[in-house]
């Protein structure tokens, strides 16, 4: 499922998607928001023992994860990918300099993200991510910290093997507060109030075209309306300074990605025989933006480009991708992105890799 994809990034915090400033980098899409009766710690710790402890040996046997007939859509870190699936992301690095002004150097981002997503029914599913996220700004003591805890349900409808398309709907909870606060939390721009993230994802193979060198790619997509719970207000004082409360503007969050897949130009198209490893790659493009949909707002719109490569095997796959920022309120500088990426419905058939309840 990939929820916690990054959003475009601004100085001090990050979004597959949360809340974002233009004095902080945000990472995906995908919100968070917060339930204080469990406790940042005790939910963060059994969300992290319900990821381990399923870990067992299990007999193993080879199915599919995100195919639309003969179409396999790879696993997307800048967006979430259509599919719902029994899978993790462990980990998944990113770096990115931030926003800065001329003549200055820039703060640097970090961060270790991590995901587990889980069939409920064969085509409903939830993930939770979470993350630490490090900010190197020159001169200043390091700000780090656990980024706000993010939840989505997931249901995928519809899935045209003929066409080779996909389309799931999903909704994701900002849990705020879950992660660092306080000044730290300021500075890595954790949320101090909860979203909720209506999302439509989809996924097309361009099989259907009739030159043959283009079929195998295909296209992926979202698209989200981010709700702030607590409306953000601003007021000016005796000087006619403008300073804003602690809740969030509205946002449309979103991104697409372009993938061309190796593996379907062998088995579809035409043979080149080319070594098996070059046939489980997938050379793709991402992009990510958001956009303010609300006034006032502290945020401009934001974009981030993908730039990369997936390598695909059946239980696990990675990804490399080079960041590039659209705008100066992105980034100032290229970044990096990748992770490592588990399939349990191939390591765990029998447990972890299949749906809690059969229909």
């Amino acid at each position: 499922m990939n929820s916690h994809a990054l959003t475009p990034a601004v100085t001090a915090n990050p979004r597959h998607v949360s809340g974002q400033s233009d004095q902080s980098s945000t990472v995906r899409h995908e919100q968070r928001a917060g339930d204080h009766r469990f406790g940042r710690r005790g939910f963060r710790t059994a969300c992290l023992s319900l990821l381990f402890a399923a870990f067992a040996t299990a007999p193993f046997a080879a199915r599919a994860h995100g195919v639309a007939g003969a179409r396999l859509f790879v696993s997307t870190m800048l967006i979430d990918d259509p599919n719902v699936a029994d899978e993790a992301t462990l980990p998944l690095f990113f770096w990115l300099p931030q926003p800065t002004s001329p003549g200055t150097q820039p703060a640097q981002q970090y961060q270790l993200n991590f995901e587990f997503d889980k069939r409920i029914t064969e085509n409903f599913g939830f993930a939770i991510n979470d993350g630490y996220t490090w900010l190197r700004t020159p001169g200043m003591k390091t700000a780090n910290g656990w980024q706000n805890v993010e939840v989505t349900l997931k249901y995928k409808p519809y899935v045209n093997a003929e066409h080779e398309f996909m389309m799931s709907v999903g909704v994701s909870r900002e849990l705020a507060r879950t992660g660092a606060n306080g000044s730290n939390g300021a500075a890595l721009d954790n949320d101090d109030t909860g979203s909720t993230t209506p999302t439509i994802y989809f996924g097309k193979g361009l099989g259907d075209l009739p030159i043959g060198m283009l079929r195998p790619l295909a296209i992926t997509g979202t698209l989200g309306y981010q709700i702030a719970d607590k409306k953000l207000k601003f007021s000016t004082d005796a000087t006619g300074d403008m300073s804003f409360n602690n809740g969030g503007p509205n946002l449309w969050v979103g991104g697409m990605s372009l993938q061309y897949s190796m593996l379907y130009l062998q088995s579809q198209v035409k043979d080149l025989n080319l070594p098996d490893w070059v046939n489980k790659l997938t050379p793709l493009v991402e992009m990510t933006w958001s956009s303010s949909a609300s006034k006032p707002n502290d945020t401009s719109t934001q974009y981030l480009f993908g730039i990369g490569v997936n390598y695909t095997q059946r239980m696990y796959s990675m990804s490399l991708e080079m960041l590039v920022p659209g705008n100066r309120q992105t980034g100032s500088h290229l970044g990096v992105v990748a992770e490592f990426h588990l399939y349990f419905d191939d390591l765990f058939p029998n447990s972890l890799g299949k749906p809690l309840v059969s229909l």
